[in-house]
């Protein structure tokens, strides 16, 4: 039976209560999490954008970040949230939002250099995933570049913090293998999955092993980096 569908602009105003409590685990503000997208976004491409989508931006918590390793940049943030994108206005003046529906996806003309998703496609339906990437490619410039971020179902801890999250009820978490089939299938090429999040605060001391054990299929997270 498929999960009731979930309306974020229910939970706009208390994300980041939420989001704190369910991440009490690793000791860090919510704020450490966006951070550390943004930063690996920033070492892995050796060009500087001019123009960047977050595509699923909610309330615009990693906008913040995405702004300030790209200053010379243009970001922009979209979603499905009218009530997200009100907060992410407020809390980002200078950036650019639009709402993510048919009429504006296929009037949109402004394509980017670089799109950066987090955690977005296991809210989506199976049978609307293609559909959607298939939007990403439209919106990607030509050569452009996608950081593609989702929840590693294969890390227990991440089950359960998708499974007491109350915004999670509807998701359906992606393996990388179908996330790299989902990516492929636009024309977009993979050229790198990597595996992130591995220790919490009380272990950060071990963080900068990180980039060493990337390659190993236990991190709370995964990223792809693909390139059009």
């Amino acid at each position: 039976m498929r999960n009731e569908k979930v309306d974020f602009d229910i939970y706009a105003d208390k994300y980041d209560d939420v989001l704190s409590k369910e991440l009490e685990f690793f000791g860090e503000e919510n704020s450490y999490f966006a951070e550390y997208k943004i930063k690996i976004v920033k070492d892995s491409i050796n060009y500087k954008p001019k123009s960047i989508l977050e595509y699923g931006c909610g309330i615009g918590r990693n906008i913040k970040f995405l702004s300030e390793y790209f200053p010379e940049a243009k970001v922009t943030g979209c979603d499905i949230s009218a009530k997200s994108i009100e907060i992410a206005s407020e809390k980002n003046p200078g950036v650019n939002f639009f709402l993510i529906n048919p009429e504006n996806i296929s009037s949109h003309q402004e394509k980017y250099d670089l799109i950066f998703i987090s955690c977005v496609f296991h809210h989506i339906e199976p049978l609307y995933r293609n559909s959607s990437m298939k939007n990403v490619f439209n919106l990607l410039e030509s050569a452009g570049h996608l950081f593609f971020f989702e929840h590693n179902p294969y890390n227990p801890l991440t089950l359960k913090i998708v499974r007491d999250c109350v915004w999670d009820k509807d998701a359906i978490l992606l393996t990388p293998s179908e996330s790299i089939t989902l990516i492929k299938s636009t024309g977009l090429t993979v050229i790198q999955k990597q595996y992130s999040v591995f220790f919490p605060a009380f272990l950060k001391f071990l963080r900068p092993l990180e980039k060493f054990l990337s390659f190993i299929p236990i991190g709370g997270q995964y990223y792809l980096h693909a390139q059009k």
